[in-house]
C-alpha cells in the first residue's frame, strides 16, 4: 500500500513538473542585442522573423539587425526598432523603394504617386519624391513618425 502511495506522489509531481515547463518564443533582451527565440529554445539565425505582421532580420550572430542589410543579392532596411521597411523611403538624402510584399529593395522604373521614377542601386535619379520620413543608414528615424509592435 505505502509502495502504491509513493509512485503516485511521484507519478502527481512529474506530471505537475512536465506541466508547469512552457516553450518560450519571442524577443529576448541580452547585453550584445535582441535576439528572437524559437519556442524550442533555439534563436533565429540568418533569418527573418514574422511578428504581428512585421518582419525583422537576425543574423549570424543571432542578433536583430537595423540599418542597411544585404542578403541574398539584394538589399533590405530595418528601422532602428527592428522591423524590415516597404514602401518608399528617404534613407540618407536619397529616395529608395522596397517592394511592399518582400521588403527587398527595387531597382529600375517604378510608379509611385502616380509618375514613373527610375531607382538605382544609390537611390531614386531625377526628380525626387517627396518622401515624410527620413532615416539615417543604422535605422534612426530623422524626420518622420515612429511606430513600434514589439
Amino acid at each position: 500500500m505505502k509502495h502504491r502511495k509513493v509512485k503516485t506522489i511521484i507519478a502527481s509531481a512529474a506530471l505537475a513538473a512536465a506541466c508547469t515547463i512552457t516553450s518560450f518564443a519571442g524577443f529576448v533582451e541580452t547585453p550584445q542585442g535582441v535576439k528572437y527565440q524559437w519556442g524550442d529554445g533555439s534563436y533565429c539565425v540568418n533569418n527573418r522573423v514574422h511578428y504581428r505582421d512585421h518582419r525583422f532580420y537576425f543574423g549570424n550572430d543571432e542578433l536583430m539587425r537595423t540599418g542597411r542589410i544585404q542578403r541574398d543579392n539584394t538589399w533590405y532596411y530595418a528601422a532602428d526598432t527592428g522591423e524590415l521597411q516597404a514602401g518608399i523611403m528617404q534613407i540618407n538624402g536619397n529616395v529608395y523603394y522596397f517592394d511592399k510584399t518582400n521588403c527587398k529593395m527595387v531597382t529600375g522604373d517604378r510608379w509611385y504617386d502616380f509618375r514613373s521614377y527610375h531607382f538605382t542601386e544609390n537611390g531614386v535619379t531625377g526628380d525626387r519624391p517627396y518622401v515624410n520620413d527620413s532615416r539615417d543608414s543604422n535605422g534612426n528615424l530623422l524626420r518622420g513618425s515612429k511606430q513600434s509592435v514589439r
